[in-house]
């Protein structure tokens, strides 16, 4: 019936892989949950090792790090039953309904992708209001608007989709850093034929990180959006319409000289990165630093 994926890299999941495991054991369901560690630190391991005696729970420790699609892949093509189920392992589940909500739901050849929430509460550490406004305002939105937006959206930390439609159709393992992924696996699914069906039943984002990891992480993504546009898209033209970032990238730089964004951001880069990395971080003023570090990596300016 159902196989619940986790990849882990520094992160605990006892408490995740228990509340999982408890819902599963109500639906008197057939079920795994596959908890691959990618190179964690030994002491995390060490807890998550409490794992290998729960049934039901398969625990493997890689001997090397494979990387965030790479780990994925292995997973979904190891699982055994015929839905899959990845999750990312920075999660909590705050419906006690989640795993039938997708199972009730769930459409045949089709990827169903359950959203990602954030505590409301402000964090207390400064260092982290910048992740924290960011995943309010611009992750965590309702079913009806992501499936309302423009484009593919898609976000591979909460997704139910069969096993023979992965085992079909994988990530691409040339992305070895973070960032963009998902948002080719998205791309390359609705290309394929399957569609992205958006529902109400999301996971809540416990790893904030700070505005200065966050910032470095998002600075990863363009690099591996350029490696994308550039190396691994045929068909460019529609990869532009279906991601966000490429339509308005385009449509501004169609309006704005390359060479003055280019001086924009130089100038005030540092300004910039101030402000995220302050408590009142403007999201306007992160659009705008994408937009100038994207310009300066595809153009050498």
């Amino acid at each position: 019936m159902l196989s619940i994926n986790i990849p882990v890299y520094n992160i605990e999941v006892v408490g995740l892989v228990k509340q999982l495991v408890a819902q599963a054991d109500k639906l008197q369901i057939n079920y795994e949950v596959r908890v691959y560690d990618d190179g964690s630190d030994e002491i995390i391991k060490s807890i998550n090792r409490y794992l290998l005696k729960v049934p039901n729970v398969v625990y493997i420790e890689l001997e090397k790090n494979l990387g965030r699609a790479a780990i994925r892949n292995k997973m979904g093509l190891e699982s055994l039953y015929e839905l899959l189920l990845f999750m990312d392992a920075d999660s909590k589940v705050v419906s006690d309904n989640y795993l039938r909500t997708y199972i009730e739901k769930f459409e045949r050849r089709s990827v169903m992708c359950g959203g990602r929430s954030y505590n409301k509460v402000k964090p207390a550490n400064p260092e982290k209001v910048f992740h924290w406004t960011y995943g309010n305002k611009r992750e965590a939105i309702s079913a009806k608007t992501r499936m309302n937006g423009k484009g593919v959206f898609f976000m591979s930390n909460n997704f139910l989709m069969e096993k023979k439609v992965f085992d079909k159709l994988q990530f691409r393992e040339e992305l070895r850093q973070y960032g963009h992924e998902d948002t080719l696996f998205g791309f390359d699914l609705v290309n394929a034929g399957y569609p992205i069906v958006h529902i109400d039943n999301p996971l809540e984002h416990t790893g904030l990180e700070s505005a200065q990891v966050f910032l470095k992480k998002s600075r990863l993504a363009l690099d591996n959006l350029k490696i994308i546009n550039e190396e691994l898209i045929e068909n460019r033209v529609a990869f532009n319409k279906q991601v966000n970032f490429n339509r308005k990238y385009n449509r501004i730089t169609k309006l704005v000289p390359i060479r003055f964004l280019c001086f924009l951001f130089r100038k005030y880069k540092e300004k910039l990165e101030l402000n995220l990395q302050g408590e009142k971080p403007c999201l306007f003023f992160f659009d705008l630093y994408k937009l100038g570090y994207y310009t300066h990596i595809t153009t050498n300016c």
